[in-house]
């Protein structure tokens, strides 16, 4: 995979709740406006950096244009504007469902959009069932889904920063939750974000991950970061519900005696 090494530092800098990581246009399918009308509605929420992340797909054939419409806002932008896309991650292997080519992106939200199982992309559904004939245990299911999220991180392109967008949002689609989640299971991803200094969202759309797991990765030195996933311009850099989540991810309690 190649992409053009735009970025020499990585996102989000400073306050999280000024850089926008996730975020639609019209060029994902279920995107409503343009990128110059997402790029205003940011400036006007108060961004410092909004991130665009369309989805792709490994067959995309239109990051060339979507690459040139993004140069061509960014050039008037009252703010930090980064060319990304948002990928699935495929299986417990770590891949990437990315084109081979990446002409002019500077980013990758990586997101579970399905389940990665060892054999590939798995629909919630198929998971559900899996755990309701007892073939999958969901301390084993979760354990997975880390493990695939983790070796997504590593495998990157390089060049390329990255993030992990709503980090367990296929969870409750597949009946599962986060009780499960602890420090010991969080370590591989916590140490791959580490290594690639990516950062994990906390997604207003699908309010994930929970605010314990936030707080969980938070401790461990993972950098967290704010994404509307607005599927409209209106939404990007509007996060009520990620402002909270943080507040509560990076207040330690108070230690009493």
């Amino acid at each position: 995979m190649t992409g053009e090494a735009v970025r020499d530092r990585p996102l989000p800098d400073g306050d999280p709740l000024r850089t926008d990581l996730h975020t639609h246009t019209d060029f994902s399918s279920d995107g409503h406006d343009s990128p110059g009308a997402v790029v205003a509605a940011a400036a006007d929420a108060g961004l410092r950096t909004l991130v665009l992340t369309d989805h792709v797909r490994a067959d995309t054939a239109h990051l060339p244009a979507y690459a040139e419409a993004v140069r061509a806002v960014r050039a008037a932008a009252p703010l930090e504007v980064v060319c990304g896309v948002e990928a699935k991650i495929l299986d417990t292997g770590g891949r990437i469902d990315l084109p081979a080519d990446l002409p002019g992106i500077e980013h990758v939200a990586l997101a579970d959009h399905r389940f990665p199982l060892p054999d590939g992309p798995a629909h919630p559904d198929a998971v559900r069932a899996l755990l309701d004939e007892g073939r999958l245990a969901p301390d084993e299911a979760l354990r997975l889904l880390v493990l695939a999220t983790a070796r997504a991180v590593e495998r990157v392109p390089a060049g390329l920063t990255a993030h992990v967008a709503h980090l367990f949002s296929v969870l409750p689609k597949a009946g599962l939750d986060e009780e499960g989640v602890d420090a010991a299971l969080l370590e591989p991803l916590v140490r791959a974000c580490r290594e690639r200094d990516a950062a994990v969202e906390l997604n207003e759309k699908w309010r994930c991950p929970s605010v314990r797991t936030a707080r969980l990765l938070h401790r461990a030195g993972v950098r967290l970061g704010a994404g509307s996933d607005a599927h409209r311009a209106r939404d990007a850099g509007r996060f009520p519900w990620v402002a909270r989540a943080l507040a509560g991810a990076t207040t330690e309690e108070r230690c009493t005696s």
